[in-house]
């Protein structure tokens, strides 16, 4: 694999899409099973490439639309673990996302970015 790209989350991603496309090809819809070949053919072609600035483009392509679900992905995984322990809820005039803790009654919250001041049961 010297001076070859090799492999990194784009690869990744589209390994799972070649998985999930012959899984509901072999269900349901037959010739997705052959754009789930193209897709694994592609994800080789990646990893034993030599051209790696053109694969590096590509995987900052990949990354500018991946970054923001990753982070979502990520953001609900936080709320899901600390759900009982902080209470999530947004701001009603600048609409940011703001937590705190549960168990402390009626509080007043201000919001960090815009200043506004409301009361939230918590």
């Amino acid at each position: 694999m010297y001076g070859r790209y090799g492999g990194d989350k784009l690869n990744l991603a589209l390994l799972v899409l070649g998985l999930v496309l012959t899984f509901c090809g072999g269900l349901f819809f037959r010739p997705l099973v052959l754009l789930a070949d193209l897709v694994y053919l592609y994800a080789l072609f990646r990893m034993f490439s030599r051209n790696i600035p053109a694969r590096q483009r590509e995987y900052y392509g990949f990354l500018k639309l991946w970054g923001p679900v990753e982070k979502w992905a990520r953001f609900q995984k936080q709320k899901v673990a600390q759900r009982g322990v902080y209470r999530y809820f947004r701001c009603p005039r600048c609409r940011q996302q703001l937590r705190a803790p549960r168990g402390r009654g009626k509080i007043e919250v201000t919001c960090q970015k815009c200043r506004h001041v409301f009361q939230r049961k918590v």
